[in-house]
């Protein structure tokens, strides 16, 4: 596999220095951190209204479903359309969603079927935005900047959902108080998800300040393709464009290794996060209060990870980073319930009271937390390196598609098995699953050693003229 570029002099800050690319960046850490805290204050919503758990699962499902059903047509669509546009419209039309949703919250805040849909129109909208945002880092920054831009999207991703989930969500709904305006009794949520509505105008306004020459790689060759493109015209070639894509990453072996190596670690952080209050509450038998000790060490380590990726990955190249990434994290699923019933035997008595014991689950889950980046940073360089302009939208998009595909029955699965049979077996297959993900990886590669070595030495493909529609 190539080597990665060296992280440039100044890390971050000399990225952060460009001003375009801050923009985007800006926009990016700005809107998933209003999306996260809106979801956040959409389950405390129906909790409140109605205090069923089903009730709240269906909001999950309204959160996730978009990405499944819109993921991949919403990339033809960004492959095809002005991404600077399409960045500037979703942010747009996601804050008039919101500002629709504020009005139903205040018509009735009882009426559940309007909150479902503007929850699923608003998701449905950011699956444009997610691989258009993903398609036009590369157009912003240098080749030898490419890693580093990734690893501070990564970070900032990780570090939206903690501002959202832990901090602007909460402090809101906390601090924001009760008034009457107009007859109208305004509640805390609804001066959030007004807040948020004026934050995305804000993000629309950050990506129209970025000048559409930026977008270098959007003219030339593709420039008349983008002009001549007609939404109509798109939508008649949809899905077999669709299944070019699809085409384009099976032929292609180095990225759909990669495809598959980015949504395992997406399905395998979604795993760690439904694992993580029974890990408190059942593995630690401790109150479900204690729930940072799994989430802050992890959010840490996927924090730190990002940062350090760069350079580990140029030493270690792509291939050895990932693979130890799964080791890593096969340790740690062992370990984990290995550990408590060592401290059972050593202390019967107050056992998950020892401050050893908790300081060791706090290393193991900052070190999973950081082993995840081993396998997902490399994975979405390989991504970006492996992919032509004019099809990554595409390819981003059926990358979504399949992690969600894949996410929903594993965490159906998981919580099956883990009633069924108790939470440390449970711990035990997942070790299992993540060797053999890590060998299957080897596997492929070495399978496909040839094909990769000459992925990795050709050029970007040219956009074949079958792609091109014509005006």
């Amino acid at each position: 596999m190539t080597m990665v570029p060296a992280m440039p002099h100044g890390g971050f800050l000399t990225l952060l220095k460009k001003r375009n690319f801050l923009k985007l960046w800006l926009a990016q850490l700005i809107s998933m951190t209003v999306f996260n805290a809106s979801n956040y204050a959409i389950l405390v919503l129906i909790e409140e209204v109605t205090g069923s758990t089903t009730l709240v699962g269906l909001a999950i499902i309204c959160f996730s479903l978009p990405a499944l059903l819109f993921a991949a047509p919403a990339g033809v669509f960004v492959d095809h359309m002005n991404k600077r546009r399409v960045l500037w419209g979703s942010n747009c039309l996601r804050a008039i969603a919101t500002f629709i949703f504020v009005i139903s919250l205040l018509t009735d805040r009882h009426q559940l079927v309007p909150i479902y849909l503007l929850t699923f129109l608003i998701s449905a909208i950011s699956q444009f935005f997610t691989p258009a945002e993903g398609s036009v880092i590369a157009l912003l920054v240098g080749e030898d900047e490419l890693v580093p831009a990734l690893s501070l999207f990564n970070i900032t991703f990780m570090l939206s959902q903690a501002l959202g989930f832990i901090v602007v969500a909460p402090l809101a709904l906390s601090l924001l108080p009760t008034f009457t305006l107009f007859r109208l009794t305004i509640h805390p949520v609804d001066q959030l998800y007004a807040l948020v509505a004026l934050l995305y105008l804000v993000c629309a306004v950050l990506i129209a300040l970025i000048p559409q020459a930026s977008f270098s790689n959007e003219t030339g060759s593709s420039k008349g393709r983008l002009a001549g493109t007609q939404p109509i015209g798109i939508i008649g070639n949809i899905w077999s464009e669709i299944r070019q894509g699809w085409s384009f990453v099976r032929s292609n072996k180095p990225l759909f290794l990669a495809v598959i190596q980015l949504s395992f670690a997406g399905v395998l952080l979604l795993v760690i996060g439904e694992l993580a209050t029974p890990i408190v509450t059942k593995l630690l038998q401790l109150p479900a209060k204690s729930l940072a000790l799994i989430f802050a060490p992890a959010g840490i380590g996927l924090v730190v990870g990002s940062v350090l990726m760069p350079r580990i990955t140029k030493h270690l190249g792509k291939s050895r980073a990932v693979f130890s990434g799964t080791v890593v994290l096969t340790l740690v699923a062992l370990l984990l319930p290995l550990t408590t019933l060592l401290a059972r035997v050593l202390q019967p008595h107050g056992w998950n009271a020892n401050p050893l014991l908790l300081l060791t689950i706090a290393i193991f889950m900052c070190i999973a937390g950081f082993a995840l980046d081993f396998i997902n940073i490399p994975a979405q360089a390989a991504i970006q390196e492996q992919t032509p302009d004019w099809i990554k939208g595409r390819v981003l998009a059926l990358q979504l598609v399949l992690y969600n595909a894949c996410s929903i029955p594993v965490i159906l699965f998981i919580g099956v098995v883990a009633d069924a049979f108790g939470l440390d077996r449970v711990l035990y297959l997942l070790s299992l699953c993540i060797i053999a993900f890590g060998v299957w990886g080897v596997y492929y590669e070495h399978k496909h050693s040839q094909s990769i070595a000459a992925a990795d030495v050709r050029d970007k493909q040219e956009e074949p003229e079958s792609d091109k529609i014509a005006q």
